[in-house]
């Protein structure tokens, strides 16, 4: 039994060696592949036209530069809750410059986007340090 535990213990830990050498699944994309996603993911709940996705990519792109330019401004070790304030009103003009572009029943659908990913993001944050509520995402 000892032999088996230690068999499995020392199979899931080269698993999760390895997968730390290829950068822990996390792999940084560029502003452009952000934005490009973003878009996408926002066509398919909205359905945007060509011409709005493509005026909805540049705002994305314009976004994900100035949190990019703010993330390296901040550092590897610098303030997380400092650098997601500022991020707050880059991303709130952002918001204002889709939802401009849109129709009214657009507005809508971007509107419901909009408040699931705050449901999945903040389900996201209940398991580790929350954001504004402190520990486990409480309020």
């Amino acid at each position: 039994m000892k032999k088996a535990f230690l068999a499995l213990a020392l199979v899931a830990a080269s698993f999760s060696f390895s997968y730390a050498q290829q950068g822990g699944g996390f792999q940084q994309r560029t502003p452009e592949e952000r934005a490009k996603q973003g878009t996408e993911r926002i066509s398919e709940k909205v359905k945007l036209t060509a011409d709005q996705k493509t005026k909805v990519e540049a705002i994305l792109l314009a976004q994900s530069k100035s949190v990019d330019s703010l993330r390296n401004a901040v550092g590897q070790g610098g303030d997380r809750q400092q650098m997601f304030q500022k991020m707050q009103p880059i991303r709130e003009q952002s918001d204002k410059k889709i939802t401009a572009l849109l129709t009214e029943e657009q507005k809508k659908a971007y509107a419901a986007y909009q408040e699931e990913n705050r449901n999945r993001m903040g389900q996201g944050r209940r398991g580790g340090q929350g954001g504004q509520g402190g520990q486990g995402g409480q309020k």
